[in-house]
């Protein structure tokens, strides 16, 4: 028997042999509310965007509350600090809370017809703050009521629920939004919200006692800071997630766009075409479930990421609706690989303690992402909105073959190794 400490001082005894994730009760509740998150993001990421068109007929302003969807993860480093000082249960808690309130404030003021730019604006910047606490308080908790050889597969579980997901959240935000109207998809979404809270509620949560959790919030970052600056897996998975995020998922914010004007289609077929996206990563995320072992990690990692940025880049070229589904199923599975490796390295990675300063490093270096968002609106003034796509992503194809030289251990395949004390791996 294996013996951890606990917050209420009594020991927490783990079995020696390992069950298997679909026993482990507390993992399965975590997983769950994941599938309500996602969800529920992938439909608001459809709709927001064609209703802030609707509402605005501007490109840029469709970016721009992209941006403010995603830039509240630049405070990922310091949620990963308080994730360590506050129970990440209560933190989950709040944070559904909220994305419960605004998405029903969304709905009455769409019903009432008074919906307005600033209302998705604001609310999104709300939902982009919880949405910033993903990787160091839920995902970071998966970990921890995992055994740590499962760590990989708990993460492309997550990964899979989540592509599977994406392929109802918007194709339900697609149908809603073309019969019943953006408040259909907004009560769906305060439906879930609620859901997932009764769920989080009910999760017996026990946080892992660590040697500095009260040291000052100054010291536990710069410590953070130095762990991380050690260890070049680490670095370079950062690198190529801000890479990623800056120059690839950031063209989310026009997908919509694109179809629309580009490929001229109904707002039930763009959410289709969504749908296809999550189809795909569905599918690669059940492989990597099934077959990736430990070794195998940062070669998926990186060759995903590449074919992630060479779809989108086609996907930006293609004139037929037909050609765009099979381009967009594609990218679904560089994403999986790409978003199931990410956390899965860095978790099984870092050590207990640093743990949830990793994780919110991972969301800060995704909250550089919307940049990139602002950036293709800026050049869809100069260019057509496909052009600027196109463009955005080529840059990132470029900086990943140059992410793969200045980091060797990018190209490595070998198991990545726990690092307790923050040496080089």
């Amino acid at each position: 028997m294996n013996t951890l400490p606990t917050p209420n001082g009594r020991p927490n005894v783990r079995p020696s042999h390992t069950p298997k994730l679909i026993n482990n009760g507390q993992f399965l509740k975590l997983w769950s509310i994941g599938w309500v998150t996602s969800s529920m993001m992938w439909l608001e990421i459809l709709v927001i965007p064609l209703l802030t068109l609707e509402l605005t007929d501007s490109p840029f302003l469709v970016s721009l509350v992209f941006f403010l969807r995603f830039v509240p993860m630049l405070f990922g480093f310091g949620l990963g600090v308080l994730s360590e000082r506050i129970n990440r249960k209560h933190l989950l808690l709040g944070g559904l809370i909220v994305q419960a309130a605004t998405a029903l404030t969304w709905a009455l003021l769409a019903v009432t017809g008074s919906i307005q730019f600033w209302h998705l604006a604001v609310g999104s910047f709300l939902i982009g703050i919880v949405m910033a606490s993903e990787f160091p308080v839920r995902r970071t908790m998966m970990g921890e009521v995992v055994d740590r050889s499962q760590i990989g597969r708990a993460m492309s579980l997550e990964m899979t629920s989540s592509s599977f997901f994406r392929i109802l959240g918007p194709f339900a935000g697609g149908v809603l939004l073309g019969t019943v109207g953006a408040h259909g998809g907004f009560l769906l979404a305060a439906s879930l919200y609620f859901a997932g809270l009764i769920i989080a509620a009910s999760t017996k949560y026990l946080q892992p006692l660590s040697t500095e959790r009260y040291a000052s919030p100054k010291l536990q970052m710069t410590e953070g800071i130095s762990y991380i600056r050690r260890n070049e897996i680490i670095i370079g998975t950062l690198v190529v997630t801000l890479i990623v995020n800056a120059f690839g998922f950031s063209y989310m914010s026009q997908q919509p766009v694109v179809a629309r004007q580009v490929l001229a289609v109904s707002d039930v077929l763009i959410g289709v075409l969504q749908s296809v996206e999550g189809a795909g990563m569905f599918l690669g995320a059940a492989l990597v479930t099934i077959f990736a072992r430990p070794h195998q990690y940062i070669r998926i990692y990186m060759g995903c990421s590449l074919l992630y940025l060479v779809t989108i880049t086609l996907f930006s070229q293609s004139n037929t609706y037909w050609t765009s589904l099979l381009i967009l199923f594609l990218s679904g599975i560089g994403m999986s690989g790409f978003a199931a490796m990410q956390s899965a390295i860095m978790v099984y990675t870092s050590s207990q303690e640093m743990r949830g300063r990793v994780m919110g490093a991972v969301t800060m270096f995704i909250g550089f992402g919307p940049l990139g968002a602002l950036g293709i609106g800026l050049l869809a003034g100069f260019y057509t909105i496909a052009t600027a796509v196109m463009i955005t992503a080529c840059i990132g194809i470029a900086c990943t073959l140059i992410a793969l030289i200045v980091y060797p251990s990018m190209r490595t395949s070998k198991e990545p190794k726990q690092d307790i004390t923050g040496s080089s791996v």
